[in-house]
């Protein structure tokens, strides 16, 4: 149980509206038991699982007090199993569903107050593994299928559907270590008559993705993730893009109850205004665990974006300018303090801001913040364990 503030809700650079929330939150998670907790006699021999499976359900509820947002429901949910997880060939299927609805814009239509901005998108994969009888090689090939849609009618030239065969590979050495490749091809398309009476231009379209690096540990307290690739994507209308990706994260845990981690990322993302957006990424996260009860976290990061020719359906231009130029930038604080092993009190208090100089020309409502914006937003509450 949770109560909030949000300085911004509709994230707008002018005419700001505030409000208080509630929110309530309720989660289930169901899982076989692991292998440490099988362990049975003198010799602790476990039998190999034929089946491994997790699932779990999650709701949040949000009241806000302003008469322009009704009440509503985000949720979570994933399956993950897999078939034979220890053996030479093993299946795995996953399914994981999420949906968010604090507003993302400020949609001035005729359904007014009662306009949801609920987000819901599914994924779900299989895939087939292969591993050397020592472990050390690890492959894997697949499907996956992204199903997004909105609850608004005026959102709903969002709506996608994506196919992805994804291929890894790993080699791993050392006690923790190993060298990754990954590549994946993607196919989305939208729905034709809803883009075409759109308020931006939606493109279908083909994007190739492919990273090689390492990932593990270096030595006991200090671990690293480096990965380069390149990225291509290709859309019936509008820009293309193609160019270099990249992660570097270092994390560094110099005692038990002390993490760092902080790094750089370089990616093509896909967005609703432009096709695309190329993002660059620094980001820094930490925490620590006071008397071993009191948790204390910070997070910051600042991504310099920018998008694909920007266009309305009509191949006018979306905004003021070309392009969308943006530097997003969050700052958090977050703290939790355990009673018993069953009761906690949380807050988390966050600055989240967008600089740019475009504005969108548009009446009709976007899938992505008009303009610049800041918002505050501040959570205190209670969390119970079983």
């Amino acid at each position: 149980a949770e109560g909030g503030y949000d300085s911004n809700v509709f994230l707008q650079n002018e005419n700001q509206e505030d409000s208080f929330i509630l929110r309530l939150t309720g989660y289930l998670d169901v899982a076989t038991e692991p292998p440490q907790r099988q362990r049975e006699g003198e010799t602790n021999e476990v039998e190999p699982q034929k089946i491994d499976f997790r699932g779990g359900i999650g709701v949040r509820y949000y009241q806000y007090f302003i008469d322009r947002i009704a009440p509503n429901a985000a949720a979570d949910a994933h399956i993950d199993l897999s078939y034979n997880p220890s053996r030479v060939f093993s299946l795995q299927v996953r399914d994981t569903f999420r949906r968010t609805i604090r507003p993302f814009t400020d949609a001035t239509t005729p359904e007014g107050e009662t306009t949801s901005y609920g987000n819901n998108q599914n994924r779900g994969s299989l895939d087939l593994v292969a591993r050397s009888k020592s472990g050390i090689l690890e492959g894997s090939a697949g499907y996956t299928n992204i199903f997004q849609f909105f609850d608004s009618d005026v959102f709903q030239y969002g709506n996608s559907l994506t196919h992805q065969v994804p291929v890894r590979l790993s080699w791993s050495f050392f006690p923790s270590s190993a060298l990754v490749y990954d590549a994946t091809y993607s196919n989305q398309t939208f729905d034709e008559a809803r883009v075409n009476s759109s308020a931006t231009l939606l493109s279908d379209n083909n994007r190739i993705r492919t990273t090689f690096g390492y990932n593990g540990s270096l030595t006991e307290r200090l671990s690293l993730t480096a990965l380069l690739g390149y990225s291509a994507g290709f859309y019936a209308i509008g820009n293309d893009f193609d160019g270099v990706i990249a992660r570097v994260e270092a994390r560094w845990q110099p005692r038990p109850t002390i993490s760092l981690s902080g790094g750089y990322d370089r990616d093509y993302r896909p967005s609703f205004i432009g096709n695309f957006t190329e993002m660059n990424r620094l980001f820094l996260d930490t925490s620590f665990v006071v008397s071993g009860a009191l948790l204390l976290g910070i997070k910051a990061w600042v991504s310099f974006d920018k998008s694909g020719l920007a266009l309305a359906p009509d191949g006018t231009l979306l905004g003021n300018e070309p392009f969308r130029k943006d530097i997003r930038v969050y700052a958090g604080l977050f703290g939790e303090y355990r009673f018993t092993s069953w009761l906690a009190l949380f807050g988390r208090i966050g600055y989240l801001a967008d600089f740019t100089d475009f504005e969108y020309v548009g009446a009709d409502p976007l899938l992505s913040p008009s303009a610049s914006y800041q918002r505050f937003d501040a959570w205190l509450g209670l969390r119970l364990f079983y």
